[in-house]
């Protein structure tokens, strides 16, 4: 994706942000995402219904998306989304700091069908996202079974990269300017400047032959340079790129694709993305935060007395379950339909001396 969509716009119009303020609808954007897809007006975009009428909220974060996405392409970007947000998966975000910035600078994802679809939409409303701090992602590159998700497959699932471009470029950059600050000066441009081999205003005509980081797209300003290298840096320190003819295929603008080519040769990027007073991530998403999440939000309590006992749990948001009940742990049947309104499940089962069978809660999404 060329830099100009890919970075919609970098800085948000503090008259502008004042007045959304005072209009907004109060929301937590702490609170834990329900995967629904809203249709209509919202306040993060208010002006952009009719072009963008589908979204998602994830913790600090919208996703946006015009009718072409397919649902199944969106709530696959909100999944990545939420879990490079919440990375540990219980339910908050690991640095709500990083969140609550994303969240104050009107921060979002725009997602269109292809790159002719957003640049029409960039052509159209392009004074209108100049008052927001979006990012650009396709549903053609949105891909869940590529790679890194899939180690044998060719492709490479761009929803990784565009989703951790703003992630750090207004979270991490705005909270810590300093360090991730898209500048010349701050502590990650000062490892970069030794990854290309020196400082480049713009890029240059020809690297260095020691860079290792030799990005040649001329319409990406020094911040966007930084905000790349950052990118391939964590990806491949959390071993994000190198799957099957990976590394062949991204070594003119990469060349330390693997955790170890990257801790052996990067030690001043290593050294920020682990320091942990960052709360940075920990390993790439997968794709699975939906699943995971509520796997681990079941806890099952079991109360006994002489005649029966209760299975009691707290259903995830959305969730739609079933118990199901066996004496032999090979066939099992249905014992009861949870309602998909249910949050709170108590289930009585009736038991006799000398009799166990066994049961499990089912989940679907």
């Amino acid at each position: 994706m060329g830099a100009t969509i890919r970075h919609f716009n970098r800085v948000t119009a503090s008259i502008c942000a004042a007045l959304f303020y005072f209009l907004m609808t109060p929301v937590d954007q702490a609170a834990e995402p329900d995967f629904k897809i809203h249709s209509g007006k919202n306040d993060r975009l208010p002006g952009l219904k009719s072009a963008l009428p589908k979204h998602v909220r994830v913790f600090g974060l919208y996703i946006h998306a015009t009718d072409r996405v397919p649902d199944a392409k969106l709530l696959h970007a909100a999944d990545i989304t939420a879990d490079f947000l919440d990375n540990d998966r219980d339910g908050k975000p690991n640095n709500p700091e990083v969140n609550d910035k994303l969240w104050n600078e009107r921060s979002a994802i725009v997602m269109g069908y292809d790159e002719r679809e957003l640049e029409r939409l960039h052509d159209r409303y392009g004074e209108m996202f100049d008052d927001y701090a979006l990012q650009g992602l396709y549903a053609t590159e949105t891909l869940p079974n590529a790679g890194p998700h899939n180690p044998k497959s060719p492709e490479f699932d761009a929803s990784i990269e565009e989703v951790l471009h703003i992630i750090t470029s207004v979270g991490y950059a705005g909270v810590y300017p300093k360090v991730f600050g898209e500048r010349r000066g701050s502590e990650l441009a000062n490892a970069m400047d030794i990854a290309r081999g020196g400082y480049f205003r713009t890029v240059p005509r020809r690297y260095p032959a020691g860079a290792w980081y030799s990005y040649d797209d001329r319409t990406c300003d020094y911040g966007c340079q930084i905000t790349e290298y950052v990118y391939w840096a964590l990806t491949s320190l959390l071993d994000g790129q190198a799957f099957k003819g990976r590394g062949e295929n991204i070594e003119h603008e990469w060349k330390l694709n693997t955790p170890e080519k990257l801790r052996t040769k990067d030690k001043a990027v290593v050294k920020i993305l682990t320091d942990p007073k960052y709360r940075l991530f920990t390993r790439l998403p997968d794709g699975k935060y939906r699943q995971k999440r509520k796997q681990a939000a079941v806890r099952l309590k079991i109360g006994l007395d002489e005649s029966q006992f209760t299975l009691t749990t707290s259903l995830p948001n959305g969730s739609t379950a079933i118990v199901e009940a066996t004496n032999d742990l090979l066939s099992w049947s249905l014992a009861e339909r949870v309602p998909s309104d249910t949050a709170l499940l108590e289930f009585p089962i009736t038991t006799k001396l000398g009799h166990a069978p066994f049961f499990r809660l089912r989940l679907n999404d």
